[in-house]
């Protein structure tokens, strides 16, 4: 009898074990189902506004952190010494000024970087805004936001310890933001250059 009493204990949690799998299952697929439904073009615009919100909070993460370096120690491997000497072989010793620059002030070139991509995040959200000044203008407003946010991203590490606001961490971060814009700027000139090409060979 308390032989019997413990199978089936024993199977009654298998069972509940087996209906929670299910469940998780079904809960696992129905995602899935909406992820295919999803419209993704239909809702591009708030997508861009999510991962433009999300990128500026990774920044803000960052600029929390007191202690935050690049180890120097993967710049001295042995194939950035052959590459400098293959770069002074053919004459290119302003990319090794470029590189030792950036050597020295790395977290400047973090900033650069970061704020590139910022950059080309809010361009192509106010790209497919809905209001045509936004869209028309997308590069300006995506370089007075960028600069914006960079001087609060500043003021806010001011207060962390550890870390200090600086003109020259702002002015990377502008150059970044402007990159990406003239980059925007250059692929659409491109684009109508070769849209007015192709209309004129028709």
């Amino acid at each position: 009898m308390v032989r019997n009493m413990k199978n089936f204990i024993k199977n009654k949690y298998i069972a509940y074990l087996a209906l929670s799998g299910l469940y998780i299952l079904q809960f696992l697929l129905n995602i899935v189902s909406h992820i295919q439904k999803f419209d993704y073009k239909r809702n591009k615009k708030n997508i861009l506004i999510v991962l433009t919100i999300l990128y500026a909070g990774f920044i803000f993460y960052l600029s929390s952190q007191s202690n935050l370096s690049i180890p120097s120690s993967m710049f001295k491997i042995p194939i950035m010494y052959q590459l400098a000497d293959i770069f002074k072989s053919l004459g290119l010793v302003f990319i090794i000024d470029i590189a030792e620059y950036s050597y020295y002030h790395m977290d400047k070139v973090a900033h650069l970087f970061l704020y590139f991509g910022l950059g080309i995040l809010l361009h192509l959200t106010f790209r497919n805004s809905e209001n045509i000044v936004l869209k028309k203008y997308a590069a300006i407003f995506a370089v007075l936001l960028g600069i914006i946010y960079g001087i609060t991203d500043e003021f806010h590490q001011s207060f962390v310890p550890g870390r200090s606001s600086n003109i020259h961490d702002l002015l990377a971060d502008g150059i970044g933001v402007t990159i990406a814009q003239i980059i925007f700027v250059v692929l659409i000139l491109i684009n109508l250059q070769r849209k007015k090409s192709k209309n004129d060979r028709e």
